[in-house]
């Protein structure tokens, strides 16, 4: 059964992830893990029992809102409500539930705290070890059209089954894009050869690979995502950093492509440790790492 862990806050914009979510839970097909993290923690059993209420609520009414009444049937929950913060307790649910994909809003707040959209998303990838898809607010179909953006020279073959187990979820033409800089002419032979291998050994179907000149790759990719009429892109960052640069302020600001439709992050070969919050966090994560056994990998908090 494949699982898709998708955490939510009780903002407005939380009902357009959960949208996204039943969709593809439906095409899938999956089991759908709603996870929602009660910031003020310790937390009274009383209040956790409430919050779960509303989200289920929350679930029901979309569930039957926005999808028809034999879709609606289909679909299967489970509700996990948990006191303190997601990045707290992401990898541990993520291990528990064996999630493949993670879906969360890109306007998610974590903890109470409010920051520039993306930044939560960016630093719950750097804790999963699944693939983590970014959904912007808004209602959306999905996608009949995907662009892949990597630097495939450098790209660890081993992050491309991760892509290409979603195949029968988007089930569409993906577009396989490398820049390189003008600087960079003499290697287009080089840069060639990596786009193809990864494109071979990804084996979508109706692949196409795209060469291209341009020094500013993330505009690149959102003008090509433009052109193309994608309405999912999928990246393999290299670093938390390049990652953060999709969810710039100056590119939300311009209201560019690649910020107004779902984003699909691949997790990176090697990820770093995940860093509880406060000893009492680490203390409680360590415990609830041991609790999943050792078939699960220990959950690391410095």
């Amino acid at each position: 059964m494949k699982t898709i862990l998708v955490p939510l806050d009780h903002t407005a914009a939380a009902e357009a992830t959960l949208a996204y979510a039943n969709k593809l839970a439906l095409r899938w097909p999956a089991e759908l893990v709603v996870l929602y993290c009660h910031p003020a923690a310790p937390a009274p059993a009383a209040v956790l029992q409430a919050e779960e209420q509303r989200l289920r609520s929350l679930v029901e009414r979309l569930r039957y809102q926005q999808l028809t009444r034999h879709d609606g049937r289909r679909l299967t929950y489970r509700y996990r409500v948990l006191a303190g913060c997601l990045h707290d307790h992401v990898q541990t649910e993520a291990l528990a539930c064996a999630a493949d994909l993670l879906v969360m809003g890109l306007e998610h707040i974590d903890c109470g705290r409010q920051e520039a959209p993306g930044n939560h998303a960016a630093a719950i990838t750097a804790l999963v070890g699944c693939p983590v898809l970014v959904v912007p607010p808004g209602r959306r179909s999905l996608p009949t059209r995907l662009a892949f953006y990597a630097n495939f020279a450098n790209l660890e073959l081993n992050v491309l089954p991760r892509l290409a187990a979603l195949e029968t979820l988007f089930p569409a033409p993906l577009d396989l894009v490398q820049f390189y800089a003008p600087a960079e002419r003499g290697r287009r032979r080089q840069l060639w050869q990596g786009l193809r291998r990864a494109a071979a050994h990804l084996g979508w179907a109706g692949s196409l690979t795209h060469l291209l000149e341009d020094d500013a790759p993330v505009e690149g990719i959102g003008e090509f995502c433009a052109r193309a009429q994608a309405q999912l892109l999928v990246i393999a960052p290299g670093s938390p950093a390049e990652l953060l640069r999709y969810f710039d302020g100056c590119y939300r600001a311009t209201s560019a492509y690649h910020t107004r439709i779902p984003l699909l992050v691949l997790p990176s070969a090697k990820r770093p440790p995940a860093v509880a919050c406060c000893d009492k966090c680490a203390e409680r994560l360590r415990q609830e790492a041991l609790a999943l056994g050792p078939s699960h990998p220990a959950y690391h908090a410095g």
